[in-house]
């Protein structure tokens, strides 16, 4: 979503949220200009629509496919390579975190569907 104004424009935008107890797994807020681009990711899909919805807050939603992967050096790389190689496009991917022995990337593609199907394909990968 994105937001035009200052800081606290940002800052109530996001509030809106945690108003009504969403949590976010991630977030990421850029300054493009006037205005502000937020992304974030959320299990509580439905409540965050209805949240926007109600207080009349236009959003855009996108499916994002967050692969866990061993942590081991050149393991984005590897995960980005098997999704291009498919014929995926990359439009966005960076590390969400790291839990035990495990790494967890997200990627937003080109096509979903065909990128999950490819990351399942890889060995000691797994698709969230």
């Amino acid at each position: 979503m994105s937001v035009t104004g200052t800081s606290k424009d940002l800052l109530s935008t996001i509030g809106v949220l945690s108003e009504h107890n969403i949590n976010l797994d991630t977030i990421a807020t850029a300054k493009l200009g006037d205005r502000y681009i937020i992304r974030f990711l959320t299990g509580c899909e439905e409540e965050c629509r209805r949240t926007f919805m109600k207080a009349d807050m236009p959003y855009k939603e996108r499916r994002v496919l967050v692969i866990e992967m061993f942590n081991r050096p050149g393991q984005w790389v590897r995960a980005a390579k098997h999704l291009v190689d498919g014929g995926v496009e990359l439009d966005s991917g960076y590390l969400l975190g790291q839990k035990g022995d495990k790494l967890r990337f997200v990627f937003g593609v080109s096509d979903y569907e065909k990128a999950k199907k490819i990351v399942n394909q890889i060995a000691e990968c797994s698709v969230d």
